[in-house]
Order: C-alpha cells, then structure tokens, then sequence
C-alpha cells in the first residue's frame, strides 16, 4: 500500500470561536492510500486538546507507512497495530482507517454505511453558533434558522452568555445544546448550570476541564440537562470510567482513531446506557463523512463541521434543512471538486 499526505487549508465563513479562543480557518492533512490502482482517502484534524499537532501527526503517518502491509482489508488487524505504534496521533490513525474504509468500498463497489450493515445516514445535525458579539450571533442564528436547521448548539462559558441565550430563545424553541468547552471551575459550575435552566438547555457539554471529570457527577444531579463528556471522553476505556458520572459522550473519530474505535465506544455507551453523539471540528466533508457513515447508531448528531466553511473542497455529502446525508456512491461517498494539482508528500510505501 502506498500513502501520500498533503496539507489543505480550510477557511470558516465566519470567525468560529469558543470559550477556549477562536479561528477563521484550520490546516488538516488530507492522506491518500493507493493500492491496487484503487484510491482511499482521509483526512487527519489534529487539534492541540489531545496533545496532536500536524508535525506530529504527519512524522506519525511516515512512522506508520512499514507497518501497513498489502491487505488493505485487514483494517482490525491494521488499525490495532497503528494504535500500538501510534496511540497518542489519533488523529493520524483516524485518517488511515477512513483511507482504508473509503479503499474497501470503492472496491466492493458499496457505501462504508452499507459495507458495516448500517442505514443509509440521513440524520439531523446540529448548527452550532460560536461565540461572538450579539448582531453576529442574531445574523447567525437567523441564517441558521433560515436554512431550515432544527437544532442549535450553542458555545457558551462567556460573560454573555446569558444575553446570547435570551436573544435565541426569542427566536427558537427547538434543541439547545450548550457547550462549554471546559470553561466553568468546579466551585462556579452548579451555579452555572441552575442559572442555565431557564433556556431549557437539551445538554450541557463538558462544563469542567478534562482532569475534573469526577465533579460532573454533582452537574447531573442537578437535573437541569443531560451532562455530556467531550474531552474528558477520548477512548473506549473512558467510556467505562465515565459510567455514573455523566449521562452520555461526544465521540470524535479525530479522538479515538477512526470508525472502528468509535464503534466500540458506541457500543460501550449503550451497554451502559449512556447517550451517544458523533462530534468534529472545522473541517471539510472528508473527515465528516466516515462519522456521518455511523450517526444512525448515536442519539445526536453534531456533524456540520462542513457546513460552517466558506468552500468545501469535498463533495458528496447532501443537505435539506437540518437534515444532511450521503448517498450509496461505493466508499465514503464524497471526492473532490476539482483536480487538485497541488504536490503530495509521499510516506512511502508498505509491503504492497
């Protein structure tokens, strides 16, 4: 198997901010595996959160080039002995195993979705409004509610928050997910959370910093809305060690290294009786499309990572209203625009 990588710049179509800080635009790596003269694609969004960088995650993709062989087929097999070598770039593992899913498709000439037995995905997605002043939050959710969306998550953990939540509550009764992005102190936070109540907020996600995964135990039994775990809740074990504590986990492929670790978590989740969503970043359909493959399996769906860009260099992936979905095109359903003349950078090639 031969794997190329080059790196693509993303630009949002308007400023998209967080508690944490914002961006107008975000670098990935987009991976290519060829292998019979059948190409599979992913794309690597390291984010700083998880200790993953883009130096980091394209030295991992060189470091895993030997440890690929000729059976692209073997993705369990694959996948295990990456994570073995690579566990801490899952964001480089994620790439791989969307490559690998995408090649197996376009081989068998069927969709991922219906390649793991799954429905077709058309699920409902969240848009999310980031953190901004109030007449760009006001032309946001307007847009947003214009296009049809159904449901809303909303970055909250700043002064204004609760003028933000007023002003869209005046406009929109539906869903309201608040997402915090570790912005609350243990001591603030049950404070924070009953203040929170009156929005009617559907879930609270991650209101404490990762390490203070133990205190949202005492936000859940407050009851005002389910507590969700994002960067506490990295891989399948954490899972497990979240039971009890919070009532569901945001699942990311660029966290736990692709479609076959995010299936275990799912099914963790729901052996324990947890809710599950399927999260991103920023990002192009590319590394939408191998989450948007398994979303039937989760209880929400924040997925409009595409959505929120000025230009997608990928297509494939539909929309209507809140409701977005990818057809039965072999693979992960989505290819470029155009011809991209642009340089690869070559990880070599394995046994194959």
């Amino acid at each position: 198997m031969k794997l190329t990588r080059r790196r693509q710049i993303v630009s949002a179509r308007h400023r998209f901010a967080t508690s944490q800080g914002g961006i107008t635009e975000k670098e990935s790596i987009v991976v290519t595996l060829e292998h019979d003269g059948i190409i599979g694609r992913g794309d690597a969004v390291p984010s700083a959160l998880y200790g993953q960088s883009l130096e980091a995650s394209e030295e991992a993709l060189d470091a895993m080039t030997p440890l690929l062989g000729d059976d692209p087929f073997a993705v369990e097999t694959l996948i295990g002995r990456l994570i073995e070598r690579c566990d801490a770039q899952r964001a480089a593992i994620a790439a791989v195993d969307s490559a690998l899913h995408d090649w197996i498709g376009r081989r068998l000439g069927l969709a991922v979705w219906k390649l793991l037995g799954l429905e077709r995905p058309c699920i409902r997605t969240t848009f999310t409004i980031g953190v901004a002043e109030l007449d760009e939050i006001r032309e946001k959710v307007d847009e947003a509610l214009a296009a049809g969306y159904e449901a809303l998550k909303v970055k909250v953990g700043v002064e204004q928050d609760h003028d933000v939540l007023a002003l869209i509550r005046e406009r929109f009764d539906g869903p309201l997910f608040l997402d915090a992005n570790q912005a609350w102190e243990p001591g603030e936070a049950a404070d924070k959370v009953r203040a929170l109540a009156r929005f009617r907020p559907t879930i609270i996600e991650q209101p404490l910093r990762m390490a203070e995964w133990r205190r949202m135990a005492e936000l859940r039994e407050l009851g005002v809305a389910l507590i969700v775990a994002d960067e506490s809740c990295q891989r399948p074990a954490d899972v497990v060690r979240l039971h009890g504590i919070v009532d569901g986990v945001n699942i990311k492929l660029t966290k736990c290294g692709g479609i076959r670790e995010a299936l275990r978590m799912i099914v963790l989740a729901r052996a324990l009786n947890m809710r599950t969503m399927l999260g991103c970043f920023l990002s192009s359909s590319l590394a939408i499309a191998p989450a948007l493959a398994i979303a039937t399996l989760v209880d929400f769906a924040d997925l409009d990572g595409h959505l929120l860009l000025a230009d997608d260099p990928f297509r494939g992936l539909t929309r209507e209203g809140g409701l977005i979905a990818v057809g039965d095109t072999p693979g992960l359903g989505v290819d470029l625009r155009k011809a991209d003349a642009r340089p690869l950078v070559s990880s070599g090639s394995g046994n194959g």
